[in-house]
């Protein structure tokens, strides 16, 4: 199935803004089998667990404290969004926060499905 992974911080407002979207994606396409990744940036994993708690998200986390991970994928900054299709070829390289409530993203998803 496609795997959308998203890098976030908890002390990046934007990602802040976006995690409980990303939260509603994941429920909003469960049922098709979109697992959704998340990758803690420079954060403790205290400091993650804390702010996902607070905000009541329940997401995977990939804890990548030193940085490592977002080097290898090549990313820049926080937010950022990488969906792998079903091959896991990356379909879409995505910089800076989406709004996941918007009936587009699930138009571009539906096609990574068949």
């Amino acid at each position: 199935q496609p795997l959308p992974i998203n890098f976030w911080a908890s002390w990046c407002e934007t990602c802040r803004e976006e995690m409980p979207a990303l939260q509603r994606l994941a429920q909003r396409w469960q049922g098709r089998g979109l697992q959704l990744i998340t990758v803690a940036v420079a954060d403790t994993p205290k400091q993650t667990q804390d702010y996902l708690e607070k905000i009541g998200v329940q997401l995977p986390v990939i804890h990548d404290p030193e940085q490592q991970i977002i080097q290898r994928w090549g990313v820049l900054a926080v937010p950022t969004t990488v969906i792998l299709d079903k091959r896991h070829r990356i379909r879409l390289f995505a910089q800076g926060d989406i709004n996941w409530d918007a009936a587009s993203i699930d138009r571009q998803l539906q096609p990574l499905f068949n």
